[in-house]
Parts: C-alpha cells; structure tokens; sequence
C-alpha cells in the first residue's frame, strides 16, 4: 500500500474515533435533562397506574443507558489511544502500520459499542408502543435511536469505503 492510502486511512480513522467519542459524550450530556423532562411529562399526562409503570421504565433505563455510553466512551477513549501510540510508533514502517490498521478494526470496535445502545433504546421504545402519549413523553429517545442508528450506518459505510484500500 502507498504511504498516501496509508495515510488516507489513518486520517479517516482518527476522525471516525473522534465523531463517535463526540456523539457518546453528546448523548451522555444530554441524557440526564431529556429523562428528566419525561419525568415530569409522565408526572403530568399519564394516569397513576401509568406513571408508576413509565417511571421505574425511565428510571431502569437510565441507569442502563449510562452505564453502556460510559462503557462506550472508556472503549474508544483506549481504543484512541492504541491507535495514536501506534501510529507514532509505527509511523516509519507503512507496511507494519497498514497490519494495525486492520488488526484495529476501528469500524467494527466502535460499532459493537453503538449496537448494545441501539438495543436498549429499542426496547424501551417497545414499551410505549401500546400507547400514543407514552410514545410521545419519549420522543427524545427515538431521536437517540435514530442518531445512533445513523451512527451505525454511517460507521459501515466508511467501513466498506476504506476495505477498498486495503
């Protein structure tokens, strides 16, 4: 491979890690106000019975979502990490740098961390499919969904453009 393709690769990886950190970090940020403004939706719209129901749903959830976004986020961040070491390290050898990018599989690592996120929004989504008011207190968790879908899609399309190269 060329020290261009090389490079190219390296390039689109780096960017690839860190517009993923980026969305993890977002999503984390976020979180803790949209789960709390369903809260008070929920306190707000929903009879007794369904407030105790969507309440614990939101709470369980939450604790969840944060544990698998912080899981997420410590992969990448090591992820990040072995691939600039190893880029420093290896910067003069473009053939043994082009192994560790494939041995990387940058795509494939980060998209293992997205897909247990996607799962779990999709099952919390599935308990509001019996009714429109709770579908709508949960809104902002169909936009993560779809964000982190589209992550997901995205990360495998690169994906497939840069195993052209190799």
């Amino acid at each position: 491979m060329k020290r261009s393709e090389v490079l190219r690769n390296l390039l689109v990886q780096d960017k690839l890690i860190k517009f993923n950190l980026d969305l993890l970090e977002g999503l984390l940020r976020e979180i803790r106000s949209d789960i709390e403004e369903s809260r008070i939706l929920t306190e707000a719209c929903l009879i007794q019975e369904e407030k105790q129901s969507l309440l614990k749903v939101l709470t369980d959830f939450e604790k969840e979502f944060i544990s698998l976004i912080s899981q997420a986020l410590d992969h990448l961040y090591d992820l990040y990490e072995v691939f600039n070491f190893d880029i420093t390290f290896l910067s003069n050898l473009p053939e043994e740098l082009e192994r560790e990018i494939e041995r990387l599989d940058t795509v494939n690592s980060i998209n293992s961390c997205l897909e247990p996120i996607a799962k779990l929004l999709e099952s919390v989504l599935n308990t509001a499919e019996w009714d429109e008011k709770v579908r709508v207190i949960l809104t902002p968790l169909k936009v993560y969904k779809e964000v982190v879908e589209h992550a997901l899609s995205f990360n495998q399309k690169l994906g497939r453009t840069l195993s052209y190269v190799f």
